[in-house]
């Protein structure tokens, strides 16, 4: 899996039609629909804006999503979708802006536009602009307040990020998270030194 770093705008014409896609980096729904409404109103004589996006959750859980927007069911969204799936991006949603150009293209011929259309906007992306997704996981780590410093200097040394630190009577419990490599090192040093945790 991999995901863009830079949104991308690419236009095809197929039978005056006009097809112009946008390939936009994201990690949530809310700012998929806010760029919708910002692209109906730039192209406020357009006759369409379909979409389609996938999206990591925290869990490593994909999330899909597709709209046809008025094209006839399933020759629009599911295409994008699709050429998204087959790429095997996440964190994207590529936006499709059609004007009619006068000819109608039929089933095969708007599934096939919009699926070009998508393709060829993904095909924009240079190297440096792709970056392949690390499966990330959660710990979460209970020590006394004496050995904060050592998970905050494990947590260093694995690349983990501290989400979280709960100060209780007891002690501390802090919630890291890393990627999912890292993780076996980390378990190996925590055991070795009696320090408490479990993945959520």
């Amino acid at each position: 899996m991999k995901y863009p770093l830079v949104t991308i705008e690419h236009e095809i014409e197929e039978k005056r039609s006009r097809f112009i896609a946008e390939l936009m980096p994201c990690d949530n729904e809310q700012n998929i629909k806010q760029r919708i409404e910002e692209l109906k109103q730039k192209h406020p004589k357009a006759s369409h804006v379909c979409s389609g996006f996938r999206l990591l959750n925290n869990n490593n859980q994909i999330n899909e999503g597709f709209s046809d927007d008025g094209e006839p069911s399933g020759t629009a969204g599911m295409p994008i979708l699709k050429v998204i799936r087959h790429h095997d991006f996440v964190n994207c949603a590529v936006l499709i802006t059609r004007y009619f150009g006068g000819t109608k293209l039929g089933t095969g011929g708007l599934q096939r536009a919009y699926s070009q259309s998508c393709s060829d906007a993904l095909k924009q992306l240079q190297e440096e602009q792709v970056k392949p997704v690390v499966a990330q996981v959660n710990i979460e780590i209970e020590v006394d307040f004496a050995q904060e410093n050592i998970v905050r200097h494990l947590a260093q040394q694995h690349e983990a990020n501290i989400e979280e630190v709960a100060y209780q009577p007891s002690g501390i419990i802090l919630k890291l998270r890393l990627a999912q490599a890292q993780l076996a090192e980390l378990t190996i040093k925590l055991k070795q030194r009696n320090l408490k945790f479990h993945c959520p």
